[in-house]
């Protein structure tokens, strides 16, 4: 029931403004409005995981690890996530999946690849990984097939 009212309060409050006051506050809302969605860059990727390394990668990207997930969060990166399986070849594989939400990619990416603490973390997790084409270092970025939205 107090929620109900405070819900009614906040109404009430809002119609009594001023019709500048609705105007500056829908322009205010309008600014916190992310970039459409279908301007986002998706990005799908997949690399082996030694097997040696499994349980430490797991550890290293668990939950309660921050990691560098801020540093994802400032170059506008979202949605970031990681799959890990083992496929009937008896390796490891992580997939993994990002959305971006910026206006620059390569900028933020080198940026991003500049910033100290994440050279730090790849030089930890990176030789964990083998790539899955002879030529490949790291992950390998995938074509997007198919998305629903």
């Amino acid at each position: 029931m107090n929620s109900y009212l405070l819900i009614l309060a906040s109404c009430i409050l809002f119609s009594c403004q001023s019709n500048d006051a609705k105007k500056e506050e829908t322009v205010h809302l309008e600014n916190l409005l992310p970039v459409a969605h279908q301007e986002v860059k998706r990005v799908g990727m997949v690399v082996k995981v030694k097997k040696e390394y499994v349980e430490e990668y797991k550890k290293l990207h668990a939950d309660n690890n921050p990691g560098v997930r801020h540093l994802l969060t400032k170059y506008h990166l979202r949605n970031f996530s990681i799959y890990m399986v083992q496929l009937a070849d008896g390796e490891w594989y992580e997939f993994g999946y990002y959305e971006y939400w910026g206006n620059d990619f390569e900028s933020d990416m080198a940026k991003l690849d500049a910033e100290p603490e994440n050279v730090k973390w790849l030089e930890l997790c990176d030789p964990m990984q083998d790539g899955i084409f002879l030529d490949q270092k790291g992950w390998k970025q995938m074509n997007r097939v198919y998305y629903n939205y």
